[in-house]
């Protein structure tokens, strides 16, 4: 039976009548045929599933069709907001050499301080 499973992080998946699955002590159970699980979803990462009616058999390809749009879809966004993690991850690392250079070029309080004791003293 068709089902769309959505993660505690608010993403959702569907998926098709060829997936056989069991919900056994909170742990989501997935694969091909039942009792041959190839997935195990922990309690605490999914949130709902919602059972769907099966389609025929005519209907398929063009479900087929927009099913892989959908995840071609959800592959580029992924695949951007890593990008755009990493994009972030590289202007921290530039942000702290910049902060370590202005570091070295500031002179440090302590010495001045000290230098003005030794003078007044």
């Amino acid at each position: 039976m068709a089902f769309k499973l959505t993660y505690t992080d608010g993403q959702a998946d569907d998926y098709d009548d060829n997936t056989a699955w069991e919900v056994d002590d909170g742990v989501l159970k997935m694969g091909r045929e039942a009792g041959k699980w190839t997935v195990l979803v922990s309690p605490s990462h999914w949130a709902t599933i919602e059972v769907a009616q099966g389609k025929d058999k005519d209907d398929k390809s063009e479900d087929e069709d927009k099913d892989k749009d959908k995840s071609d879809d959800k592959k580029d966004k992924r695949k951007r907001e890593s990008e755009d993690d990493e994009d972030k991850d590289e202007e921290k690392d530039e942000n702290k050499d910049k902060n370590k250079d202005k570091d070295k070029d500031r002179p440090d309080r302590d010495d001045d301080e000290d230098e003005e004791k030794d003078n007044d003293g």
